[in-house]
């Protein structure tokens, strides 16, 4: 008896704490209608993929994300890690330009999980040039370099078997020549498993930022409502995934990708992202992922850019 009632307090509790998180959601879905678009439009680092995995499904990977990686795609995810992670990822799109993530996340008895990261995007070196009033070349002068550097930290917990939430918020600061700005942004994620083997279903509401002037404008970060599925078949090691995704200042976008192992050691992975503005292939993405000892996972993506070229991005976890 005692047992069954205890229980049954469990129970409530959960359902209360599932409705303080829709409602916590609902009002951050509010708040983002209520935004102006008479601000800038700007796209932003926040919005490059942080792991090679996601990437390679062509984005499709907010319900299916877990791990160290999801304090990018959904905060909800952190909560399923049972070890210590670190997470890396390295992506050179062109020229100089470079993307960095780095993170690390740990399983706590109260606070669920934990974690911090580190988006960086560099320009590397671009040299000034000056003009003449009619546009004819005077010469060169000191070389400059542009970069953008976020830090978060990200809490995540199961408040049931199946229903998980995170949070995370983000220190972003924007630098171009001696030109800075600085501006805070959060996320919110939730992660849902109804009582269908294999399916799950995700909603993250990223980056809400406050408002910054940089370089004569006032903007903030383009925030992104992402709503996310994934299923796993039951015959066979194959995982579909989508996201659709909605994003201030640009059009929406939906991506579809798909995962599948090989005696839970090697992956590959496909993914594309719709609308396509030049060409199907430009939005096709694909990729494997190396599984080793469930301690050691490398995951490697490629992206066929027609205007850029082939970019290739490279991901490194392990558990400890």
């Amino acid at each position: 008896m005692e047992k069954t009632f205890l229980n049954f307090n469990i129970l409530i509790s959960s359902i209360r704490n599932i409705r303080m998180l829709l409602l916590v959601i609902l009002f951050l879905l509010f708040w983002i209608c209520q935004q102006s678009d008479a601000e800038n439009a700007m796209s932003s680092f926040l919005n490059i993929d942080a792991d090679a995995r996601g990437t390679a499904m062509g984005g499709a990977y907010g319900a299916l994300t877990s791990g160290v990686n999801s304090t990018y795609w959904n905060p909800a995810g952190l909560s399923e890690i049972l070890f210590r992670e670190f997470g890396a990822t390295y992506y050179r799109a062109f020229q100089d330009i470079n993307y960095s993530f780095i993170g690390y996340a740990v399983p706590s008895d109260f606070y669920g999980s934990l974690a911090c990261q580190i988006f960086y995007l560099g320009s590397g070196s671009i040299i000034s040039t000056y003009e003449n009033p009619d546009g004819s070349f005077i010469g060169a002068g000191d070389s400059f370099s542009v970069t953008d550097l976020a830090v978060g930290l990200t809490q995540s917990k199961a408040i049931t078997e199946n229903f998980s939430y995170g949070v995370t918020a983000k220190i972003i600061t924007h630098r171009i020549k001696d030109k800075n700005a600085f501006d805070l942004a959060g996320d919110a994620g939730a992660i849902y498993q109804p009582p269908v083997y294999g399916l799950k279903l995700g909603l993250a509401i990223r980056n809400l930022s406050t408002m910054y002037r940089f370089m004569n404008s006032k903007t903030r970060e383009p925030w992104n409502v992402k709503l996310s599925t994934a299923y796993e078949l039951t015959n066979i090691p194959l995982t579909i995934a989508s996201d659709y995704n909605i994003i201030r200042g640009q059009k929406d976008s939906l991506s579809v990708g798909a995962e599948y192992w090989i005696f839970d050691l090697l992956a590959i992975r496909a993914g594309v992202k719709f609308p396509s503005t030049t060409g199907f292939i430009s939005t096709f993405n694909c990729g494997i992922g190396l599984n080793l000892l469930d301690l050691y996972q490398f995951d490697h993506a490629i992206n066929f850019n027609s205007a850029l070229g082939v970019n290739q991005r490279f991901s490194l976890i392990v558990k400890f």
